[in-house]
């Protein structure tokens, strides 16, 4: 609506004290008067909401000798009427009176549209607040459930390499029992055994050897997986050494799906949300083992995962050659609870999450390509450099 050319304008003239000396027709019809000769005489002060509008109006006015875009209110009829008066004092030199001559503009429906407008952002703010608290709060319950998935899968990893440790180790006590006792009747002889004994026990000790390695191999990828768990400053990270230890504490989701490799060339440690970026990396390996699963059931696929940098950016790349992404859903990939799972085999924020971390949290980009495997190319890209926002 443009106020200043629809013609809701008063032009009106009154004495210092406020009688209507004239007014026009659309002032008459504003304030509820048959014609303007009607309003002659009739003092403005009783047309106003409240009178300490036009007691500063007076004041303003006698200090400046005009003023302008001054916000009053008119009460007519049981409604009030918000207008800007624009005014400027006359003195008339034949009788030394004074006179002033205003220019209203009514303003009320402009005001309501407004505040029908701020109403109704506030009411979309706060849905979109609920939104994104339930986002988050699903968000949230998805990492955990991940986490707790990943800790079950890291356990049965660590379950193995300890199973024959403690079977080793059953096995040694024996040895070291024969042993005592071939002592104790000083009889080293073929009847303990001592070559097999002393040759089996070396086996022994290089197995547990290498199952403690695998062990502290496990928890110590999981220890550098968790360590940067704040969500308010960044860290030097070390993308390859993160693409390594998340394959090692998440194995067991894609060991019996497919076979991974890596081409992982050298990229300096650079800062961000170390935490968040391992998510991310643990997502797509998911992604595209569970890619796989859908497309060979029983037979192991390929994993290739590869980063660089290009032009400033880190980049990592996650291939597999699984049944791709529909072209029907190429779009809505990274949306909020999508998912081309069947019904309650996926929640939809993985991927989402992915592209919360990448493009919102640090200022990145990602996105997919279908590869010439029947697969999909899952890509994202960091700035080495942060602002200071991130």
């Amino acid at each position: 609506m443009d106020i200043l050319t629809d013609g809701r304008i008063i032009h009106l003239i009154t004495s210092g004290s406020g009688d209507i000396v004239s007014i026009n027709t659309y002032g008459a019809e504003f304030f509820h008067a048959v014609s303007p000769q009607s309003l002659t005489g009739k003092n403005i002060n009783g047309f106003y909401a409240n009178p300490v509008d036009r007691e500063m109006y007076l004041q303003r006015l006698e200090t400046k000798g005009w003023i302008e875009n001054f916000e009053v209110h008119f009460s007519l009829g049981g409604v009030v009427y918000t207008c800007l008066e624009n005014a400027v004092l006359k003195r008339k030199t034949t009788r030394g009176e004074e006179e002033i001559e205003s220019v209203i503009i009514d303003i009320s429906g402009f005001v309501d549209s407004n505040i029908q407008t701020i109403k109704l952002n506030l009411e979309l703010a706060s849905v979109n607040k609920k939104l994104n608290d339930a986002y988050s709060t699903m968000a949230q319950q998805e990492k955990m459930a991940s986490i707790g998935e990943l800790a079950a899968g890291v356990a049965h990893e660590i379950n193995n390499p300890l199973g024959f440790v403690m079977s080793n180790s059953r096995s040694l006590h024996r040895y070291i029992d024969a042993i005592k006792k071939a002592l104790a009747q000083n009889s080293l002889s073929e009847e303990a055994n001592l070559a097999f004994i002393l040759e089996d026990l070396a086996e022994i000790l290089k197995e547990n050897d290498e199952g403690l390695t695998r062990i502290a191999r496990i928890t110590e990828s999981l220890k550098r997986f968790s360590r940067m768990d704040s969500e308010n400053k960044t860290e030097k990270y070390r993308l390859n050494e993160a693409v390594r230890d998340t394959l090692v504490i998440a194995k067991s989701h894609y060991k019996y799906k497919a076979e991974v490799t890596t081409d992982l060339r050298e990229i300096p440690p650079f800062p961000c949300y170390g935490d968040a970026v391992n998510q991310v990396i643990l997502n797509l390996i998911v992604n595209a083992s569970q890619a796989i699963d859908e497309r060979y059931k029983e037979k192991k696929g390929h994993i290739r995962i590869s980063t660089a940098v290009d032009n400033g950016f880190a980049v990592l790349t996650v291939s597999d050659n699984g049944g791709g992404v529909p072209e029907s859903a190429a779009g809505r990939v990274f949306d909020p609870f999508f998912t081309t799972k069947e019904v309650g085999k996926g929640t939809g924020l993985g991927l989402s999450l992915c592209y919360d971390i990448i493009v919102n949290k640090h200022n990145g980009q990602i996105w997919f390509e279908n590869n010439d495997h029947g697969g999909a190319d899952f890509i994202f890209k960091i700035p080495m450099e942060q602002g200071d926002g991130t």
